[in-house]
């Protein structure tokens, strides 16, 4: 079974076929639903102790950011699905980031009102995007205000989806400031 469905996003019609992302074709790796399987389970069993007197908060904290981490690079930290434009052209992998496209510190406040029937909504928004340095940068500006894929359209990062090769249509999300709809992981 595929946990990776449709993503929610849209993506440009089959004429959008990008000539130098064909080389880039995504390829999961062969671990990649094991890494999250495993994630997604330390993550709900870190949630089902967040209220301990022994845990300590800021431990808490950090496990959940590094298991988010885990998700995002179950394939790969530059293997992500989705690239954008100039990261696919950039040779050197030292001028490339591994964004989260809903951030960690977002995600992680989500999750700590989840109620656990929402924990895995919340896990399934955990994507990671291969970006320039630069373009990294400019995504920061709009961290505060901004998340998912409108953070992307504010800095007018281009995004491919290396799976299909075509381009992910950022402009759904104009009016979408709050709204979440980036899912792709679902658990086994």
């Amino acid at each position: 079974m595929n946990p990776m469905p449709e993503p929610v996003m849209k993506v440009l019609s089959t004429q959008s076929l990008l000539p130098y992302a064909f080389e880039t074709m995504f390829e999961p790796h062969p671990q990649s639903e094991m890494r999250k399987r495993s994630a997604f389970t330390l993550i709900k069993c870190l949630l089902a102790k967040k209220n301990k007197p022994e845990v300590l908060s800021a431990h808490y904290r950090e496990l959940l950011s590094v298991l988010l981490w885990k998700i995002t690079e179950a394939d790969g930290k530059h293997n992500t699905r989705f690239k954008s434009q100039r990261a696919l052209r950039c040779r050197d992998k030292g001028k490339l980031r591994h964004d989260h496209v809903c951030q960690r510190s977002k995600m992680i406040a989500a999750l700590e009102k989840a109620a656990p029937r929402k924990v895995d909504k919340i896990l399934r928004t955990a994507i990671g995007c291969t970006v320039t340095k630069k373009e990294h940068r400019r995504l920061s500006k709009f961290d505060k205000k901004y998340d998912s894929w409108k953070r992307y359209q504010k800095a007018g990062i281009k995004v491919i989806d290396t799976q299909t090769n075509k381009r992910v249509k950022l402009s759904r999300y104009r009016n979408s400031r709050k709204r979440n709809t980036t899912e792709l992981h679902k658990p086994k």
